[in-house]
Parts: structure tokens; sequence; C-alpha cells
């Protein structure tokens, strides 16, 4: 059983930034929804595995714009808004349909950049 983390606290640590860097550099830095624009970030697909996260399982590489449509305009706002605001209504919880659909997208996207490299 996985014992409870504080996301606030994971998000801020080194190992975090560690991992999230090297989930970056799997894409050579680019966003798996928008692959012209450079990853800003890591994105939680899902937080059932937080601190045990693995790329484009649980996370994947997004730019500044990718993560402000996931948490905006796919989660049913015009605004950025955090999961937990999202979860506040029932049939809207974090991941939507809208979220789950371009997370899968996201995925692909992701293994087409990971091979690219080896090109």
């Amino acid at each position: 059983m996985q014992k409870k983390i504080n996301y606030h606290y994971y998000i801020n640590s080194y190992e975090w930034k560690n991992k999230s860097r090297k989930f970056k550099r799997k894409t050579g830095y680019k966003c798996q929804i928008f692959p012209w624009l450079k990853a800003e970030s890591s994105h939680h697909t899902t937080y059932k595995k937080l601190g045990c996260e693995k790329w484009n399982i649980d996370c994947i590489v997004v730019s500044r714009v990718a993560h402000k449509f996931i948490h905006g305009l796919l989660a049913g706002s015009w605004r950025e808004i955090g999961v937990s605001q999202q979860n506040k209504n029932p049939k809207n919880r974090y991941p939507n349909t809208f979220q789950k659909l371009i997370h899968t997208y996201a995925r692909i996207v992701g293994i087409l950049l990971y091979l690219i490299k080896f090109i």
C-alpha cells in the first residue's frame, strides 16, 4: 500500500523536480500536446501513484499553453482552475472525458517524440 504524500510538499521537492526534468528529456523538451512548443512542466494525468510516477503513464510533459488548456477549457472553465476546484462538481471530476482523451493523444505523441530522438 502506498503511503499518503503531501502534494504541495512533493511538487516543490528535489525528487519531483529531478523526475520532471528526466520526463522532459524523454520528449526532447517538446510539449506532448503541442509538439511545436517547448515543454515547461510535467503534468499528472492521475494522482494515484504520487511519488512513484512513470512518464507517459502517470505524467506527460506539456507547455504552459497546454497546461492551461487542460485545466481551463477541458475542465469546463474559461480560466485555469485547479483539480480541487474541478472536483467540486461531481459530474466533472478530474480527469473528465475530454481530459482523458487529450491525455491519450499526448501519450501517443510522447512515444513518437521519444522515437524521433533515435532516428
